[in-house]
């Protein structure tokens, strides 16, 4: 299952989560109901009966229509209340838990492998770096990502993971958490949360009840109203019984969202890593050690089906997670028990040390970046969302071979945005004296020195390192103030419009960036139902564009356009088009191309995910028309691909240091 199936999968999950959602409402309503009758009914003396039968419920319609309302109404509410509450990101999630907050900066060594691993499985996704929290407290091993969209996941691990796991196990259970990010798996978790939440408060309600009727029962030793008192008890009583429900169906919910997922995660970080050893290796510990992944110090209710591995015992039929020894067999097919028993004794004797950890993770040679990957539509289209081990090779190579100072400038909180500007400051030194004299205006004369001094030191790089650069230093711009944030937007218009010309490294920093953000402030994005078919003139747009990459000659630009619009006729595995040639636009260079695209970018956001599939392939056709790909090239697909959020990792070229 590649990124595009994976999310219509999750998609599809959606929906089901929606329906099972209004089941379990549907059943709480109506348990509601019968508390309240029974109540009304036992109290008042109306008849003899212990539970309201047809006659009463008939009688008594209004009453039973405005009951099922405000339930249904306040369970809604609050599901509403909680999604809206996570919207400001998995950092919340994380914190709420006790997760801390690590930094590049940090001077913990196992914290520092982690930083690292979770840096290089972003770069090599193609997605911003996301917040990285421990759960100082946890001994056990376990993970978990949260997040509407990549520009707010956060990636949380146990201390337990840090402290047993090496670091190929480690990168394992990081790309299984990746796999939930670029999945769509993230977004659904954190959205279930607040399904459940909506379904649980019932349940809290009543327990409130249920203790505020004891202490009104110890502070009045003579009640005068003891029919009171007990209509209050049961009230409560029967509240807390229906939260029961609530969290029975809750789990039903999460066991049927879950389990499959957590397969695909699996197989998804072995793609990863290419080998089974790390992800393999982190369960079977899990299985062998006394604490397992538990967390003991946490309600892991809430959050059991984000995690790596069940968080608390559950029956085995409402487990959020399929069993460990399935997981491991999965994908260690003659894996036996006897290894949990030797595997066992060998953690009782290993005592970990962070020299270790850290020899661990900087004895890998940073080498060369004379790596080639197969540039056709298929092979471009099982890479978006899925990076390969060469990818995660690259992506630490890149990490290492950063200058010092860059590499503090990407994680500092001061420097983070000189860093990004100096990306924008042209190579003409009339041009960049001018975009510095507006930095100046704007963020003042030390904003200034820095970038400069960033500037000289990034031209010595390839322009590989340019989009890695502004993954990193994502983290350190987006947690600014709105009104911040705005004023940046603005003034990386101008720099790049200062000179009346926009290039296509420019246009990408500034698509990716913005895209970024906005999933940051808003991270409520969704994939669309739109297809192709319904906007031929915003692909007549974007291919135009993707065709005047690296062309001069009319000829070919209008060749390379052709072949794209003609592999949409092509097959597409999943995808049930039938598409006329005839029906699209021929070409036409685009009037003032940078407003244009990022109209058609806006647009075709809104595309279903198969049909972006068929899109980025057929973007793909048109860049290989002319049997070579380009950096523009290779930066324009990047930057339209993550606007339309299938996360490309970088391409390879042979970068001159």
């Amino acid at each position: 299952m590649n990124f595009f199936q994976s999310q219509d999968e999750a998609r599809r999950k959606t929906g089901y989560l929606i329906w099972m959602f209004i089941l379990a409402v549907l059943a709480i309503v109506a348990a509601v109901n019968l508390v309240i009758s029974a109540l009304i009914i036992n109290v008042g003396g109306e008849t003899a009966a212990l539970i309201p039968d047809i006659d009463w419920l008939s009688n008594n319609l209004a009453l039973v229509v405005n009951i099922s309302l405000v339930t249904a109404g306040f369970i809604g509410l609050s599901s509403l209340y909680k999604i809206v509450s996570l919207s400001s990101g998995g950092g919340k999630v994380a914190r709420s838990l006790g997760g801390t907050l690590i930094t590049a900066e940090t001077q913990d060594l196992l914290h520092r492998r982690l930083y690292n691993v979770v840096e290089e499985m972003a770069i090599a996704s193609g997605i911003p770096m996301p917040e990285v929290y421990v759960l100082e407290r946890e001994s056990g091993i376990n993970a978990f990502a949260a997040g509407f969209t990549a520009g707010d996941a956060a990636v949380t691990v146990t201390r337990g993971t840090l402290e047993l796991l090496s670091r190929d196990e480690l990168q394992g259970v990081i790309g299984h958490e990746f796999s939930h990010i670029l999945n769509g798996d993230m977004r659904l978790n954190t959205r279930l949360m607040g399904f459940l939440f909506g379904i649980l408060i019932i349940g809290l309600i009543g327990r409130a009840v249920l203790n505020s009727a004891r202490y009104s029962d110890v502070q009045s030793s003579n009640s005068r109203r003891p029919d009171g008192a007990i209509a209050i008890y049961l009230a409560g009583l029967g509240l807390f019984l229906i939260g029961y429900i609530g969290v029975f169906f809750g789990q039903l919910i999460k066991a049927a969202v879950s389990r499959q997922r957590e397969f695909l995660a699996d197989a998804s970080a072995v793609q990863f890593t290419r080998q089974t050893l790390g992800i393999a290796g982190a369960l079977k510990k899990i299985a062998a050690i006394q604490q397992g992944s538990e967390l003991r110090t946490v309600d892991s209710d809430e959050v059991s089906h984000m995690l790596f591995a069940t968080g608390a015992v559950f029956s085995p039929w409402l487990a959020t997670h399929p069993p460990l020894i399935s997981r491991i067999k999965a994908l260690e097919p003659n894996f036996t028990d006897a290894e949990l028993d030797r595997l066992a004794e060998q953690i009782r004797e290993q005592t970990p040390t962070q020299n270790s950890a850290v020899a661990n993770d900087e004895s890998l040679e940073a080498g060369g970046f004379v790596q080639h990957f197969a540039v056709t539509p298929e092979a471009v289209i099982e890479t978006v969302g899925m990076p390969a081990d060469g990818h995660m090779q690259l992506a630490s190579k890149l990490r290492r071979a950063l200058p010092e100072n860059l590499y503090f400038a990407a994680h500092s909180s001061t420097d983070a945005l000189p860093l990004v500007l100096a990306l924008l400051l042209n190579e003409n030194e009339v041009v960049r004296r001018t975009q510095l004299d507006l930095i100046a205006e704007q963020l003042g004369g030390a904003t200034v020195l820095t970038a400069e001094t960033l500037y000289f030191e990034i031209g010595k790089l390839g322009t590989l390192f340019r989009l890695p650069l502004l993954q990193m230093a994502f983290p350190f711009i987006k947690n600014r103030p709105l009104e911040q944030l705005e004023r940046m937007a603005d003034l990386v218009r101008q720099l790049i419009e200062v000179d009346g010309v926009v290039d296509t490294f420019e246009f990408a920093l500034s698509q990716v960036l913005k895209t970024h953000l906005t999933d940051a402030v808003h991270p409520q994005h969704r994939h669309g139902n739109l297809r192709l078919t319904q906007l031929p003139e915003a692909i007549g747009v974007l291919f135009s564009v993707m065709a005047k990459q690296g062309r001069a000659e009319a000829g070919a630009v209008g060749r390379a356009y052709q072949k794209g619009m003609d592999s949409f006729v092509r097959y597409q595995p999943g995808i049930k088009m039938l598409i006329d040639t005839q029906q699209w636009p021929g070409y036409a260079s685009p009037q003032h191309w940078v407003s244009s695209t990022d109209a058609a970018l806006d647009q075709l956001d809104g595309l279903h995910i198969l049909d972006k599939q068929a899109l980025i392939s057929a973007l793909v056709s048109t860049i290989c028309d002319d049997g070579k790909v380009i950096a523009t090239e290779a930066e324009l697909l990047r930057a339209i691909s993550a606007t339309l959020h299938c996360p490309l990792p970088p391409f390879v070229f042979d970068v001159v240091r």
